[in-house]
C-alpha cells in the first residue's frame, strides 16, 4: 500500500529565476542540484540538507503582482543555530517579521522567525530545542 513518506519538495512560483536562485544561494546556504526547461517555463531545484525547492518562473510567474503568488503558504526550514543565523542574515538585509519566538508546546519545543524571499514567498525558520 502506498504511502506519504516526507517531504520531496516545495515549489514556489518566482518573478526572476537568477534573483531568486540568488537568494536562495548566497543567502541561504543552498546549493543548485539541476536546473530544466519545459517550454517556456524555467525549473530549477535547490537544495540544502533535506530541504528541496523548485524554483518555477513561467510565462505567468513572469508578470506576477507581488503578494499575489506563490500558492504557498510557507517554506519550513529546520536549523542550527538559529539566532546566529538571523543574525548573519540581518547583516545582510533579510527583514525579519519580529523577533525569534519559543514555543515550548510545539513538536516538543521549537524557536522559530518567519521572514519573506524575493518574490514575498514567506518563509520560517524552525529550530528543535
Amino acid at each position: 500500500m502506498g504511502k506519504v513518506v516526507g517531504l520531496a519538495h516545495i515549489g514556489v512560483m518566482v518573478k526572476d529565476l537568477e534573483v531568486s536562485k540568488a537568494f536562495y544561494i548566497d543567502k541561504l546556504g543552498f546549493v543548485q542540484d539541476d536546473q530544466n526547461e519545459l517550454g517556456p517555463t524555467s525549473l530549477c531545484f535547490l537544495s540544502n540538507g533535506t530541504c528541496l525547492i523548485e524554483l518555477v518562473c513561467s510565462a505567468r510567474s513572469k508578470t506576477m503582482e507581488a503578494g499575489k503568488y506563490p500558492q504557498i503558504d510557507h517554506i519550513c526550514m529546520e536549523v542550527k543555530g538559529i539566532e546566529e543565523l538571523v543574525d548573519s542574515l540581518k547583516a545582510q538585509g533579510v527583514v525579519f517579521e519580529g523577533e525569534v519566538n519559543t514555543a515550548p508546546n510545539i513538536r516538543g519545543g521549537v524557536k522559530n522567525i518567519f521572514f519573506r524571499g524575493p518574490d514575498n514567498e514567506r518563509i520560517e525558520f524552525f529550530e528543535y530545542l
